[in-house]
């Protein structure tokens, strides 16, 4: 029953509760980014994150369906929005093209770093947000892993298992810089803006680039 003064239509959602025109299943980008910013995932009520997102309640649940969509949304959203910049199809001056590769993976990575943080380590983003994350890692290894049979297409390079895992090194500290430089400061001792290019000839010596040598 309703008390005085109400009636149906005051109990059907009003024009802000409803999906903006412009509205999709994807949602808002302030909406995926709220339920995976601050206090992290496990934290994130559906409130905080329409108060951050700039709607009600009532407009996430017709856009996501539930908590965990939203989760799954901004996980994908970081993950996925990006990909690492593609390495030239002919070597030429690996020195080079590879200093500028990593800056831009490191980039690419720090962009995403707080939501890709929480999904390897936090309990609640286990399962299959911990895999959308580890993509974002498993795309860097898949990029140089070309680059570096190329190279070693045109160059005498060393053996396969350890051109494999020179690759595994360089993206493990791509990773490790990009996610995790301010708790480790000692480690990263070098500047960041200088560190691509110490990182690849490190690499190129792994490799056995004779220029490198």
């Amino acid at each position: 029953m309703w008390g005085a003064g109400s009636s149906a239509a005051s109990c059907r959602p009003t024009a802000s509760a409803r999906s903006p025109p412009s509205a999709s299943r994807r949602g808002s980008p302030r909406s995926r980014r709220g339920a995976t910013d601050g206090a992290g995932a496990a934290s994130a009520t559906t409130r905080r994150i329409a108060d951050e997102a700039g709607v009600n309640e009532v407009t996430l649940f017709r856009l996501f369906g539930s908590k965990d969509a939203l989760l799954d949304a901004a996980v994908e959203a970081a993950a996925s929005g990006a990909h690492p910049p593609p390495l030239p199809a002919e070597p030429r001056e690996p020195e080079r093209e590879l200093s500028a590769w990593c800056a831009g993976e490191l980039a690419r990575l720090r962009g995403a770093g707080a939501v890709l943080r929480r999904c390897l380590a936090a309990p609640d983003l286990a399962g299959r947000h911990a895999r959308t994350a580890e993509r974002a890692v498993d795309e860097s290894a898949e990029v140089l892993r070309a680059y570096v049979d190329r190279l070693a297409a045109r160059t005498p390079l060393a053996d396969a298992p350890e051109r494999g895992a020179a690759v595994a090194m360089l993206v493990s500290t791509l990773a490790t810089d990009a996610l995790g430089r301010d708790g480790l400061p000692a480690v990263f001792a070098e500047p960041p803006a200088a560190a691509p290019r110490g990182y690849v000839r490190a690499f190129l010596r792994a490799l056995g680039w004779p220029a490198a040598r």
